[in-house]
């Protein structure tokens, strides 16, 4: 039987009958929010199976590989950016592969970094996804070294150490940069090496 409670005179109302202000209206919300969080998460992961299916192409083909490799990804990132407000923290590594993926995209094609408005990102995927181009470009610098294109493993080395160098005095919370010195200490590491394997091209 329903609990009984005293409304403070004769009139008695059960638990039954109370109903919380807005309730179905609070539940519609946070149905919406979990189906919008969802999405988000979809086209996040598309994102990152994109980006690294792009990455991988480039190392096998250079800047020659399908236009619309890029169109779709970049396609792709675009949905996303309509869709992750709110959501952002469940979104942060798509954008980040997806820097990663463009800024190595416009490198191994210009040879140049390109900026983070080029690509159409904001300063903290950018960053970090800069630091993780730089394991794509050594790769491709030993690449270069092993088909004996020593110039191109050399300017693949500056672009390394410029970024490593010009990002080397930044010091962020985690909070507010995730993880970048470990990546810093990462690329540290990755040009130490690339910088013996360039010395040994010096002495040939």
């Amino acid at each position: 039987m329903p609990s009984n409670i005293y409304s403070g005179g004769e009139e008695r109302i059960t638990l039954d009958e109370i109903m919380i202000p807005d309730i179905d209206s609070i539940e519609k919300k946070l149905t919406k929010l979990e189906s919008d969080r969802d999405a988000v998460m979809q086209l996040s992961k598309d994102v990152i199976r994109l980006s690294g299916k792009t990455i991988a192409a480039m190392h096998a083909k250079g800047p020659n590989i399908p236009k619309e490799m890029i169109t779709e990804l970049k396609r792709s990132k675009a949905r996303l950016d309509n869709i992750e407000k709110g959501f952002e923290y469940y979104s942060l590594q798509a954008h980040q592969e997806y820097s990663e993926a463009l800024i190595f995209y416009n490198i191994i094609s210009t040879g140049k970094i390109p900026s983070m408005n080029a690509i159409d990102e904001t300063e903290v995927p950018y960053l970090l996804g800069l630091m993780d181009a730089v394991g794509e470009i050594k790769r491709e610098a030993i690449d270069s070294i092993r088909k004996g294109k020593n110039k191109d493993a050399k300017a693949y080395y500056s672009l390394i150490s410029d970024i490593y160098d010009s990002t080397l005095h930044m010091r962020f919370a985690s909070s507010i940069l995730p993880d970048f010195r470990r990546k810093q200490d990462t690329a540290r590491i990755q040009l130490e090496g690339l910088s013996n394997e360039i010395l040994h091209i010096n002495k040939d």
